[in-house]
Order: structure tokens, then sequence, then C-alpha cells
């Protein structure tokens, strides 16, 4: 069954999920205070005049404007919107924790003067476990989700008891009635509103990209026929696989595990143990649960320097940080106080900058100069840490540019987790320059960054790659789903998917281009700006000013960089071979033409 989840028992959320059809959708009550009227015609009806007709598109956050504009809205409108976002949060795992859904839940209903108990059974950890990833899309566009969510609960409330009875009592009815909500918008709760309502019927799936990839990977439907098939007909499509996969089976079928992805989506190769057995006594989990040494690896724009400085706030603090905004205000903090250090590798950095060298210091006298060790990054951060019990954190960024024999030396063996301070093994090497005792203390972790447009993880030194876990950080356009452009239909999911398609055709996988270049894009204009300052330069880059290659990555056509001939010069009219020159339509227009995007896409 759908409801099925490798994961965790989640029977007290469709429990819940079920209470709140029986109390709130079919009838008008609550499903944090049992007992009251909120889910009624007349609130949500407040709701769409405070809300939906009063929206703030403008700079700020969410739950800030939020209060804002609901400071007209009466005691009950308030708790029910506390209510709505209780639903929009219960889908949603990983991008959101549990402490937080609780604590935002009950902030916004206590903008009614009135605090819900400790004990509310829908708010506990086990009911806001949450079913899968949504994407920061759905973060982004949660005030989009909630529009849809109002508009589509005034509908129902406004139809007799027995109507709203029928339609949330069959999944087809209520998908079809939900569909006509939605009215054409790419909205993710089209997708988890039906799952969290029917669970047998519909997959624990929050975009619609990921069900047409199930259904061509398993063969259920032609490849060339899934990209037109409505989001019904796609259910209907999955709910027939599901059925048939459990029959072959027997055994419950999730599409995101075990051996049923790989048919979908194709694994990424753990390329840093390709050839060498992993040294299990090198890398070990701490007691924080984090390993000491680890390296972030993913093509550009895959939001791998974002994922380090969460890392480390989550290791110095203990506790994780979704928020950007918090992650970047705690990180600065840390940094301030010396927790964290940075470095950025390069081909010209050396042991003497990592670890210790020597310095000229001027003499007494003001004749001359003499030698000194002085401490690089690495030493200074491993003194600091070995004088406090609390976490401390290096980042090295880009670590594959630098020669890693050459920066670490002996040192290579000290990153072991055996081998730090108080550990069985531990050992202490002489410094070269100052003559001195070092060994690195167990409190202190290694996060690195590999850009692997620059150099395969296959090619990094042996020693370096027995030492490290590599988590991969792949280009996502999950991610970019439900993110809507304010001023145009381009999907931004799929202009990703199409660049990386055929880049991996030309180049590999390593070579692809990341989500985090189109997160913030709000326009077309935006659009525009990242395709010509980030994208094209970038693929002028992969594929070394081949611009005719540059033209078929981008869909070819005119759209994006114009060609014109070169007229022949006089005595070379003998050349069969024509030339072109190239200009970017970007530069010339201030904005490439919507019809270039929709060559990128395949719609001409």
């Amino acid at each position: 069954m759908a409801r099925y989840n490798p994961d965790a028992d989640l029977s007290p959320l469709y429990e819940t999920m079920d209470r709140l059809r029986t109390d709130c959708l079919i009838g008008d009550g609550s499903l944090l205070s049992p007992g009251r009227s909120l889910w009624t015609a007349e609130h949500f009806a407040e709701l769409q005049r405070t809300y939906v007709q009063n929206l703030d598109e403008g700079e700020g956050k969410f739950f800030e404007k939020l209060k804002v504009q609901l400071s007209d809205a009466t005691a009950e409108a308030h708790c029910l919107m506390a209510e709505l976002i209780w639903l929009l949060y219960a889908f949603q795992r990983g991008d959101v924790s549990p402490p937080t859904k609780d604590r935002k839940v009950r902030e916004v209903w206590s903008w009614s003067s009135q605090d819900l108990p400790q004990d509310v059974t829908a708010l506990t950890e086990q009911v806001l476990y949450g079913v899968g990833r949504a994407g920061q899309g759905y973060n982004n566009n949660k005030w989009r989700e909630l529009v849809l969510l109002i508009t589509a609960m005034q509908d129902l409330k406004s139809r007799p008891v027995d109507e709203r009875r029928r339609l949330l009592g069959d999944g087809g009815a209520f998908a079809s009635w939900f569909e006509i909500q939605v009215n054409g918008e790419n909205r993710q709760l089209r997708h988890i509103l039906p799952f969290l309502l029917f669970p047998d019927s519909f997959e624990r799936i929050s975009a619609g990209q990921h069900k047409r990839d199930i259904l061509a990977g398993f063969g259920a439907t032609a490849a060339a026929d899934v990209g037109a098939m409505s989001i019904a007909k796609l259910d209907d499509a999955l709910l027939t696989l599901r059925k048939s996969l459990e029959a072959k089976h027997g055994s419950h079928v999730d599409f995101y595990e075990g051996d049923f992805r790989p048919v979908w989506q194709k694994p990424k190769e753990k390329k840093a143990h390709s050839k060498d057995k992993l040294d299990e006594e090198a890398i070990v989990p701490t007691p924080s649960g984090f390993e000491l040494n680890t390296i972030f690896y993913g093509p550009p724009g895959t939001g791998k320097t974002f994922s380090t400085a969460q890392r480390a706030v989550e290791i110095c603090l203990g506790q994780m940080a979704s928020d950007p905004g918090a992650v970047r205000a705690s990180y600065e903090q840390l940094v301030k106080d010396g927790r964290i250090g940075f470095v950025t590798f390069h081909q010209s950095y050396t042991y003497e900058d990592f670890v210790e060298g020597l310095r000229p210091k001027p003499m007494a006298s003001g004749a001359g100069f003499t030698l000194e060790p002085e401490a690089g990054v690495l030493k200074v951060m491993a003194e600091r840490a070995s004088k406090q019990a609390s976490n401390h954190v290096l980042i090295i960024d880009e670590i594959n540019r630098a020669n890693i024999s050459k920066v670490l030396g002996e040192l290579i063996t000290l990153l072991e987790a055996d081998k730090r301070q108080g550990a069985p093994a531990a050992i202490t090497v002489t410094l070269p320059y100052s003559k001195t005792s070092f060994s690195l203390p167990a409190n202190l972790y290694i996060l690195g960054t590999m850009n692997t447009a620059d150099r395969s993880i296959s090619l990094l030194d042996t020693a370096l790659r027995r030492r490290f876990v590599f988590e991969e950080l792949p280009p996502d356009s999950a991610e970019l789903a439900g993110i809507e452009l304010d001023d145009s239909a381009i999907d931004l999911a799929a202009v990703l998917d199409n660049l990386n398609l055929r880049l991996v055709y030309f180049l590999g996988e390593d070579a692809q281009i990341g989500h985090a270049w189109f997160m913030g894009v709000k326009t077309k204009a935006e659009l525009d700006r990242v395709m010509a300052f980030k994208v094209i330069p970038l693929l002028r880059e992969y594929f070394h000013d081949d611009i005719e290659r540059v033209r078929i990555v981008l869909g070819g056509g005119d759209g994006f960089l114009n060609r014109s001939p070169i007229p022949v010069p006089k005595g070379a009219e003998g050349f069969a071979e024509d030339r072109y020159r190239y200009s970017d339509v970007f530069r010339e227009e201030g904005a490439y033409p919507e019809a270039a995007y929709m060559a990128l896409l395949g719609h001409e």
C-alpha cells in the first residue's frame, strides 16, 4: 500500500488526518482544540478577506508578514490559520523539524491571545515526524500553497455536508475536485493533500516530475507520452503500477527505497570509494553523530557552501537549523567565537600555510630580520580545540585544488579517528619548524568541499580518500518544484533538467549544473541574468569556447546565442568551411526571448 513508509511508523499521522477529515473537513470543528467550531464557511471567508485579498509579496519573513496581515482578524480566524499551518507542515520531513513545526503552530495560535495546552495529540513528535521532502520551493512558496488551501476550503465549506462526505470518501472524486481548485497552477499541495487524506490510493510524492519519471522508468507508460498526462492519469497509472509490483514481489513497495529507486532514478556513483576499500577504523561515527572528516562534493551550484555551514553549526551547537538566515547568523557568531575556521585551498597552497611555516620577523635592532615559526590555520584550530570541551570545525573550501600530500605532509595519519588525542592509538608528531609536539584533538571536525567540475574524486590522493567520508550533493530539480516566476510560465525545474540532460550526454555527470543557482529566481529577468552570467559562461568554459556545442546544450537556435556568418575575406573564397560570429542575445537585447526557453525545453 502507498501508506507504507520504510523510515517510520506513520500511523499516528494517518489517524490524525482521519480525524481532520471527519471533524474539520466534513464537520466544522477543530483539530487542535476539540469542541471548538473553527473550520466554518464564515471563518474561511474571513481568511479570504484578511489574507488572500491582502497579500504582502514584498520583502520580509513569512510569519512576520502573516501576523501583520491577520492583525484585524478574529481569535477564531487566528486559530484556524494555525491549523492550516499544521496541515502545510504535515507532509514535510527533513525540511522542517518537528520541534520547529510545533513552535510555529503554537506561535500563530498565540496571536489569538490564547495558548494551546502542552498535551495536544496532533503536535506530538510522532505525528509531526513527516512523510518526505517537499523541497525548498515548497518553503519559498508557502504563501501560494496557503492561498490555494484557503480558497479550496472555502469552496468545500460552501457545499452541503452530504456532498462534503462524498468527496472525502472517494479519493478519485476528491482529487478531481481539488484539481479544479488548483486551476492549472504548479502547486505541490495538488500531490500532497490527496496523499495525506487517501494514503492507500496516492503516492508520497510531492513533485509531478518524479511521478512521470517513475512511470517511464518502470515502462508503465512510454516516455514520449508521460509528459502529456494529467495529474489524475499519473496517479491512476501509479496505483496500477504499485498493485502490479506488490503482486509480483509479495511485499510493500516504496518507490524511493531499496531496488525500486534505481529503476527510475539513476543512482549516484560513490566515486570516492570506487578503487579503495574503506578504512573502517579511520572513519567512525563520533559521539555527536557525525564523522570527524567529511567532504561534500558535487557540480557547481548544488549548495555545498551552505551545507558545510549548516553541518558546522549543527556539530558545534548540537541542533540543526534549516532556515538559511538562522544558519548564517549562528555560523557568523561561531566564527567570531573561534569555533569555526575557514580556508580555501588553491594550487599554491602549502604545508607552511596550513600547518606551520617560517615567517620573517624584524629584529629588535631594526637591522634585518629573523625567521620564526608561525602557526597555520590547522595548528591554530587544533590548539584552540584542545583547550576547550566544545566541538570545533575547520572548513576547507575547494579541498581538491591543492596538492594534498604537500599540504598535509605527515599529518595525514593524524586525521584518523583512532589516531586523535585520547584515542587508543593516538599519535603525536614533532613539527619540523617549531620542533614542538602536535596531535589533533577529537573535538576538531574537518569539513571539505569539492567541485567535481574541476576534478573528479577518483583523481584525489588515495590516502585522503580513505580518511574522509564523501557526501554527494547532486543537482536536485525537485528543490525547484513549485517555484513559479511572477511574470512567466517557464518551469525552472524543467530548465535545469534539460540543461543537465545535455551536459551528461556530452561531458558526463560531473559537469552538471546545480539547482542552487536558480533558487532565488522570482522573475524572468532574474532567470535571464542567471543564464547570462552563470550558466552560459560555465558552458563556454566546459566546451573550451566551442560555441556550437554550447548552443546545442541551450536547445539550439539563436534564442540565447545568435549565430551570424562571417563574410568570406577576399582571397579566401576557396575555403569550404563556413565561419560564424556568435553574440549573446542578453548583452545585445537585455533579455532572452521566451522562445529560447521553449526551445531549451524541447517545445519547438
